[in-house]
């Protein structure tokens, strides 16, 4: 029965993730290499990888892909590690806890948009000390956002993925005994920065790597922050990459698709100088993790204060507010012109204008959200259960084997999307079911089951299964059971869960443009239009809706669990 169950969750894996990816991969190698017969193209070639590569703006779109890729991954870890060794422990880190939530419910697209509206040369910012300070009356001619360096986008980058690695090191952080182990590092002498470096840095890295490589995957491939704050002229490699598939001349997509393959080795080399990086540290620092405490206070001690910590978490909280109160503010404005601060006269004119293009990409976002979630958590559900009930003495073997298999479920999050969505959207167009709303649900949902899963598995791998068993003996009903006492009890992780769920399905821009064949409206693919040259207010509405739609399901999340518990002490 139980080779069965193993068999039927391989054949499970392989449906629903393998066989998508490697059809996407095929369909999008064969263009790269020549093969394209849509468009008379029957024969293999290394021309479309000549001519990609000999393009004018390649060189430099790589360059500028690697250098804000590398530089927001690494950034976003070393300040999110730094602030949880800074802040754990201390009154700040409760209320960390607390806003860890609102901040990833701010979708990319959203921040960005009111990122531009804040750094921008006529941006909240410049209006704050000017004229002031600055003596501006007229807007200066710097170029802040989409600078050709891509240190907008970098910022953008990052201040959006350090609330995601702190959320994934509490969550790594929540299965150690991190109190003791920094009581009994005190006792010995350590301070509070050596026993963290030392003992729980260490620990908590190794479940740490998945989301690392994912932030990493997407900050090379990023399309939609990419065409709000990265350089335009050129733009990043994956929006070069997009304005190749979307060109008039059909010959351009085999550039796309031979981009494609480059992106994914660029990816594989960045995990490869990763992975390398990090065994040139460990054993640099082999010696030094078992040295022992040192009482003599470096220079750069002082780095390491709570008060710095406390600082640095209160700018990136009050950058995410302040992106959506512009967005606010800028949304019911009527007049607003520089250097003031504030509009000069106010309308609801643009939100009654928008309403009736909104009603259509607002129902489609948050029917096919709340679809791929629920799915997403059903699936994450059944996998987690049939997992941690593999888990005990005589199925050890077979836990290995599945712990190796839901690596699977990853893939879609760890490679590019650009880099497999041509070919699936080739594999529906040849199906004649692009546009179709079920196949667009199945494509947000390749995306959203491993951040569902990989929000749940920690808290739900860590239930105590005795309340199970003990209910079972009761009831006599395993299925009974599990809804009644084990579902019930993790409530909470579970409602967080679907909450994750839905907000990456909100923010999925490549799978709606692709597999939606422009048929299926969403927020996401009309506030990207819209920012790319429409009026702002009218982009500020789109945003703010995104952002809404979100930040709803948050809350709730959070409330439903504490109205149902609120008679039940300990829940």
């Amino acid at each position: 029965m139980v080779m069965v169950r193993l068999l039927a969750f391989k054949i499970f894996i392989a449906v629903v993730f393998v066989l998508p990816i490697a059809f996407g991969l095929i369909g999008t190698w064969l263009p790269a290499f020549g093969y394209f017969p849509s468009i008379g193209r029957n024969s293999f070639s290394w021309q479309p990888l000549l001519s990609m590569l000999s393009h004018p703006s390649t060189v430099s779109s790589i360059e500028t892909t690697v250098l804000t890729g590398l530089l927001s991954t690494f950034l976003a870890f070393l300040i999110s590690q730094w602030l949880c060794m800074g802040l754990y422990q201390g009154s700040s880190w409760r209320w960390l806890n607390r806003f860890v939530g609102p901040l990833l419910a701010v979708p990319h697209l959203a921040f960005a948009i009111g990122l531009s509206f804040l750094l921008s040369p006529s941006g909240w910012i410049v209006r704050l000390i000017s004229p002031s300070i600055t003596g501006f009356v007229l807007p200066p001619d710097w170029l802040l956002v989409n600078d050709t360096l891509g240190l907008s986008l970098s910022l953008g980058l990052v201040l959006k993925e350090v609330p995601f690695f702190l959320l994934m090191s509490m969550a790594a952080m929540a299965g150690l005994n991190t109190d003791k182990t920094l009581q009994v590092a005190a006792s010995l002498g350590y301070s509070h920065h050596q026993a963290w470096c030392k003992l729980i840095f260490p620990q908590i890295y190794s479940q740490l790597r998945l989301p690392i490589v994912a932030v990493l995957s997407y900050s090379l491939s990023v399309v939609d922050l990419s065409i709000v704050l990265g350089p335009v002229a050129p733009s990043t490699f994956s929006v070069l990459i997009i304005q190749w598939f979307g060109d008039a001349d059909l010959n351009f997509r085999l550039l796309g698709a031979a981009g494609t393959v480059l992106l994914l080795v660029m990816l594989i080399l960045s995990i490869g100088l990763l992975f390398m990086l990090e065994k040139i540290l460990r054993s640099l620092a082999a010696e030094w993790l078992v040295y022992g405490a040192v009482k003599k206070k470096n220079w750069w001690c002082c780095f390491t204060s709570a008060w710095l910590a406390r600082t640095s978490a209160l700018f990136i909280l009050l950058i995410s507010l302040l992106s959506i109160v512009v967005l606010l503010i800028n949304s019911f404005s009527q007049q607003w012109r520089f250097p003031n601060f504030l509009p000069s006269a106010w309308s609801l004119k643009y939100w009654i204008k928008s309403w009736h293009q909104l009603v259509e990409p607002l129902l489609n976002t948050a029917i096919i959200g709340f679809s791929s979630a629920l799915i997403a958590l059903v699936l994450s559900v059944v996998l987690l259960e049939w997992q941690s009930r593999s888990m005990t003495g005589q199925k050890k073997q077979k836990a290995a084997v599945s712990k190796r298999l839901l690596w699977l479920i990853y893939i879609p999050m760890l490679v590019p999307q650009v880099s497999f969505l041509f070919g699936i959207q080739v594999l529906v167009i040849g199906l004649g079911l692009e546009g179709n709303f079920a196949v667009l649900i199945w494509s947000h949902l390749l995306f959203v089951l491993p951040y569902s899963y990989l929000s749940l598995s920690q808290v739900y791998l860590r239930y105590d299964n005795r309340y199970l068993q003990l209910a079972e003996i009761l009831s006599g009903s395993r299925l009974k059971s599990l809804f009644k006492i084990k579902l019930l009890m993790l409530l909470k992780p579970l409602a967080f869960s679907f909450a994750v769920g839905f907000s990456v399905s909100v923010t999925q821009y490549l799978p709606s443009l692709y597999v939606g064949a422009g048929r299926v409206s969403t927020l996401t693919l009309e506030t990207v239009a819209l920012a790319t040259g429409s009026d702002d207010r009218v982009t500020s509405v789109f945003s703010l809706w995104q952002f809404a739609l979100p930040l709803i399901v948050y809350i709730l999340a959070i409330a439903i669990p504490r109205f149902y518990f609120r008679h039940c002490k300990g829940m």
